[in-house]
């Protein structure tokens, strides 16, 4: 039973990566680079995102704001 809820907890972030990856590209995030990666990092704050998932999405490792 485990095993099924992982695999659909990791079903659902790879579909969650594919879809902000297209919206990424479409230029749904902001009008530039630098709004379109905060507004990602915001998303791994609440946790919709992974850091790895913000990695395959912008290229970049996530990293952490002090401020934040």
């Amino acid at each position: 039973m485990f095993d099924t809820i992982l695999d659909n907890l990791n079903t659902i972030q790879n579909e969650m990566v594919a879809m902000f990856k297209q919206q990424y590209e479409w230029g749904w995030f902001g009008d530039d680079k630098a709004t379109s990666n905060a507004t990602l990092r915001g998303y791994v704050r609440s946790n919709a995102l992974t850091a790895a998932g913000y990695k395959e999405i912008t290229g970049e490792d996530y990293v952490e704001e002090a401020n934040s």
